[in-house]
């Protein structure tokens, strides 16, 4: 993994493009502008969230594949594709151009990755895995923002996870199995975080494995996770009965 330099960048009134109008665009759409960047949309179809935006003029939204030129002025690029032939078209004139680029999910053709976020008043708190775990990014920032589901290490102890997360994330990928982000975090728990501080690294891939696949073809509507839902639930449960 390259060893990435930490930093914050001003992109007001700056121009970003994002190439892709699905879910994961909108939500990088709408990060850009909450910061007030001029933001460019490139792709043929976008969910309901984007075209608003673009119907009430807060982005400019060009309906059509990515071309060649698309980033001759942009300042920063973000790819929100899973089109793995566009994404290394993008990479290859982003190099080109030395623009900032972020593809979605493909860290080695990344010059920058999106950090999980913690935002309260004028502070923000950001927390990264380098790429290797984007659920345990997620988990950092939960238990900065005030998860419900609290736990008993100290924040970083959470950090120890990142090798089996990586480990287990390739290979759930190299299956194709594709899973929802909340079926992640209810399986990265206290207990799961003992056992690899106890050593015993073989016992927790194998729980952590059991439990993920738990979330294939599973009844769970789409993007709604029963057993996140549930400790959420036994969680604010616990926080009612105390106060």
């Amino acid at each position: 993994m390259p060893a990435y330099y930490p930093a914050f960048i001003d992109v007001k009134n700056r121009c970003c493009v994002v190439i892709g109008g699905g879910n994961i665009g909108e939500e990088k759409v709408v990060k850009l502008l909450d910061c007030d960047a001029s933001v460019v949309v490139i792709s043929p179809e976008v969910n309901e969230g984007v075209s608003s935006l673009a119907n009430d003029d807060r982005i400019v939204w060009h309906k059509r594949e990515y071309q060649a030129g698309d980033l001759e002025d942009a300042f920063i690029a973000i790819a929100a594709t899973d089109d793995n032939k566009v994404n290394r078209a993008i990479a290859a004139e982003a190099k080109e151009r030395n623009v900032l680029l972020n593809v979605v999910d493909v860290t080695h053709l990344c010059t920058f990755i999106a950090p999980s976020v913690a935002i309260r008043g004028d502070v923000t708190v950001a927390a990264s895995t380098g790429g290797a775990s984007p659920a345990l990014a997620r988990k950092f920032r939960e238990l900065l923002d005030g998860s419900p589901i609290e736990s008993s290490h100290p924040l970083m102890d959470y950090a120890e996870l990142t090798p089996l997360l990586a480990d287990v994330r390739s290979e759930i990928r190299s299956k194709g199995i594709t899973l929802a982000t909340d079926h992640w975090q209810a399986c990265i728990t206290d207990n799961l975080l003992e056992t690899v501080l106890d050593g015993r690294y073989g016992e927790a891939r194998s729980t952590l494995l059991d439990d993920l696949m738990k979330g294939v073809g599973c009844e769970c509507e789409s993007g709604v996770c029963k057993m996140w839902e549930e400790k959420k639930a036994l969680a604010y449960s616990k926080a009612g009965a105390s106060s």
